[in-house]
């Protein structure tokens, strides 16, 4: 599938600013197909273009690994990149490099949707529908947050161009250690030592 989505990008604009508007993130890695128009964003953005060959900007890669190390990116929009049997690999890639707390926005054109046919032809039918597209999000961890309006307007057919999932990489729960004072030290209510036992557990 090589389309554009470029009859999409309208609906993007109005969208997908909304979802990263206050979402506290310092820049956001954008996945797309190469040939599809990138949606106005006023948060910094780094890109990853995709063709039927891999990852091709800004590095040439496989389509199944990104370039970065785990855990090392606040955001990413995820655009049109479900529509082949290597989408699960692919989205595995992403949560990978998803900083715990991390935001992940999510967009696939809809397949009920004129729009998509418009652009696609009978390919629309390769897009995930409604109840798969967040299955594939709800099967990885992520806490989904998906607006009820938003639900809705994906799940009838017709009434949405664009199925959008919003979630977040649980974050990583503060290690805490038992703190063992091994030696003496005086303290506001006098003297205190290790023989005593004196220990504490870090906040």
């Amino acid at each position: 599938m090589s389309a554009g989505f470029a009859s999409l990008q309208q609906a993007e604009n109005a969208l997908v600013p909304r979802v990263l508007h206050g979402a506290g993130v310092d820049w956001v890695l954008e996945l797309s197909p190469a040939s599809s128009p990138s949606p106005a964003i006023d948060v910094p953005r780094h890109r990853m273009l995709l063709d039927a060959t891999g990852w091709i900007w800004p590095v040439r890669s496989t389509a199944a690994l990104l370039p970065f190390a785990d855990e090392s990116v606040p955001a990413m929009l995820v655009r049109h990149l479900f529509w082949d049997f290597d989408a699960r690999a692919r989205f595995d890639e992403v949560l990978r490099v998803l900083a715990p707390g991390g935001l992940v926005v999510s967009v696939s054109a809809n397949p009920w949707h004129r729009a998509s046919w418009r652009e696609l032809g009978r390919d629309a039918l390769k897009l995930p529908v409604w109840p798969r597209f967040v299955y594939q999000h709800a099967s990885h961890d992520l806490e989904l947050q998906i607006p009820r309006r938003r639900h809705w307007a994906s799940v009838l057919p017709g009434v949405s161009p664009l199925l959008l999932v919003v979630g977040r990489k649980p974050p990583r729960a503060a290690t805490v250690r038992r703190l063992e004072l091994r030696r003496g030290f005086v303290g506001a209510g006098g003297a205190y030592g290790a023989a005593q036992g004196t220990s504490c557990r870090a906040a």
